[in-house]
């Protein structure tokens, strides 16, 4: 019975009403003080104790003289009350999911996976929100949005930041084709400079020399379409690491600039 009763408190049940709802499931229907009888309750506390059950939904008053009080099936009960709490939890997650990919940014960690190309892709942005001086993009594909997300970013960034890209002409998603090149020069973002190559199926926007977003994702067919749920983002704090790839990001462009 401690058991049960314990039980019905998690679902917000004082001890009383506890006890008065297990005492009605035995008759199903009664009055006040035939449940007071069998749920072992003080009759002087029992009206209030019901009233307390059908304001939670766990009995059912027929008004009239004498009133007469029927028990809510348990099945009833339990399938509103666990609807009730998964709902609860849904809305708890994607409230703390949100706070976690807002301040992610902020963790003095060295690295972080990031899965989930919409959380990727507010990684890049919250990034490109703190930079100070400078963007790199190295896209050998972007995921759908991702461009126009990127650009939505450097344009809300109140610095004059400079923005340096090497990029596929276009790539692939789920079979759908992404123009790269064509979406960054139409965007008429100012301090841009965009030179079109070939690269390998990988992505890496760096900030300020100083952290970086590498996306690594699956890719099939004859066009290497890629396969959004298995993108991966890796956010790089390590500075000594990120200066390398931005150093070496800047001597291929510089040495591409000079060809073109």
């Amino acid at each position: 019975m401690e058991k049960l009763i314990n039980s019905l408190k998690k679902l917000g049940l004082s001890r009383y009403e506890s006890q008065a709802y297990i005492g009605l499931n035995q008759i199903i229907a009664g009055q006040a003080e035939d449940i007071a009888k069998v749920s072992n309750l003080p009759r002087s506390r029992i009206y209030d104790i019901l009233n307390g059950l059908e304001e939670k939904g766990f009995v059912e008053i027929e008004r009239g003289r004498p009133m007469k009080y029927t028990v809510v099936e348990p099945s009833v009960i339990f399938r509103k009350q666990k609807e009730k709490l998964i709902d609860e939890l849904e809305a708890s997650e994607t409230k703390l999911e949100n706070i976690y990919t807002n301040e992610i940014s902020e963790v003095q960690a060295p690295v972080w996976l990031i899965h989930n190309p919409v959380r990727i892709i507010e990684s890049e942005t919250e990034l490109i929100r703190k930079t100070q001086k400078s963007i790199t993009l190295r896209a050998g594909f972007l995921l759908e949005g991702e461009a126009q997300a990127i650009i939505k970013a450097i344009k809300a960034n109140p610095r004059k930041i400079t923005v340096k890209i090497l990029a596929n002409p276009i790539c692939y998603v789920e079979n759908e084709k992404i123009e790269i090149v064509n979406t960054f020069e139409k965007s008429k973002l100012p301090n841009l400079e965009i030179i079109q190559t070939e690269l390998p199926m990988i992505k890496m926007l760096i900030s300020d020399e100083k952290e970086l977003m590498g996306t690594f994702a699956q890719f099939s067919g004859e066009n290497n379409s890629i396969i959004p749920e298995t993108a991966i983002g890796v956010n790089n704090k390590y500075a000594a690491i990120c200066k390398n790839f931005n150093d070496h990001f800047l001597k291929q462009f510089e040495k591409m600039k000079k060809l073109m």
